[in-house]
């Protein structure tokens, strides 16, 4: 009989076969949440303190980019496993991490298995398009986008609370199912934060300069709720400072112009970058009494990147509302 030793905070994937040397890449290391599969070493690894992340909710359909997915932000951690040998299977790696979450009352978001349940090009299109900075370097993940209908691979996305909060989780399981090759697991673990930084501020010395010098200048201070239009209580003191610049110089008109990074398609990044533009333009006019005739809000989406869209902190910087003067 086998028994169960988990503490508090952490998931136990126990099984009836001993652990064994671990031969792990190097920097790498567990996730306190969760114990590996016995039988497998750590042959990628990616951690960061803040960033953007996301899990399948549902099948991806004929001529979508993306399967209905679920965004969020906070602290992120991506563990590839590979098995040390073939007999490992992966409906049996899948059936033991999924048997864990349950115990510890993990609810489960969406399940498939194979493109026959998940959708043609699930891997690739979520995984590769969907998420590059985390995984579109991931030798382990070629197999099961490049030949989906030789592996079978097992997908599990669910959300959580533990001790320190809550965590979004997804699990990817993969195996050639014609060839005697050991079993691949990507397993994503998140907790959901908000940013708590103040490191980026707007002062008026320098948006006057800006605007003189180049006749547009980027809103630093300005924070939306993710993936929403809705302007958060720490962007009020880059919007007194805006009020001041605007009510000094009440001869001058201007664009309030949003941008969006390139995730997702064009028309709802558009639609987005717009809505966050007419939020500040709001916010300027029904709370510091801006004349709104000097204000137009326009949305341009990602098309106007200020840098590489490859990376978080590029798409950050991609993010952003400029106020453009209107000659």
């Amino acid at each position: 009989m086998l028994k169960r030793i988990c503490s508090a905070t952490a998931l136990c994937l126990c099984l009836a076969q001993p652990l064994v040397a671990q031969n792990d890449i190097k920097g790498a290391a567990d996730h306190p949440l969760i114990s590996r599969m016995p039988g497998t070493d750590i042959v990628g690894y990616h951690t960061a303190d803040f960033q953007e992340f996301m899990i399948a909710t549902g099948p991806i359909r004929p001529g979508q980019e993306l399967p209905p997915v679920e965004r969020f932000e906070g602290k992120s951690t991506t563990l590839t496993y590979r098995a040390q040998d073939s007999s490992l299977s992966a409906l049996a790696i899948f059936r033991n991490f999924e048997k864990a979450f349950d115990n510890a009352g993990f609810e489960p978001v969406f399940t498939c298995k194979s493109d026959a349940e998940c959708g043609d090009r699930f891997v690739r299109q979520l995984y590769w398009y969907g998420d590059p900075q985390r995984h579109g370097q991931n030798p382990y993940l070629g197999a099961p986008n490049r030949h989906g209908d030789r592996h079978s691979y097992y997908y599990w996305s669910g959300t959580g609370e533990a001790e320190d909060g809550t965590y979004i989780i997804s699990l990817l399981v993969a195996q050639h199912t014609a060839m005697n090759f050991p079993a691949s697991i990507v397993l994503d673990i998140s907790q959901t934060e908000e940013l708590n930084d103040e490191r980026i501020s707007i002062n008026l010395e320098g948006l006057t300069d800006d605007i003189e010098k180049d006749g547009h200048v980027v809103l630093d201070g300005l924070f939306f709720d993710f993936d929403k239009a809705t302007l958060t209580a720490a962007s009020a003191p880059a919007l007194d400072v805006i009020a001041r610049y605007l009510n000094a110089h009440p001869d001058k008109s201007f664009y309030v112009v949003g941008h969006t990074d390139s995730k997702g398609t064009l028309s709802y990044n558009r639609d987005l970058s717009e809505a966050r533009a007419r939020a500040v333009t709001t916010s300027l006019t029904a709370q510091y009494g801006i004349a709104g005739e000097r204000l137009t809000p326009y949305g341009v989406g990602p098309v106007a990147p200020v840098t590489s869209n490859t990376s978080e902190a590029g798409r950050a910087k991609n993010r952003r509302v400029e106020l453009v003067v209107q000659d």
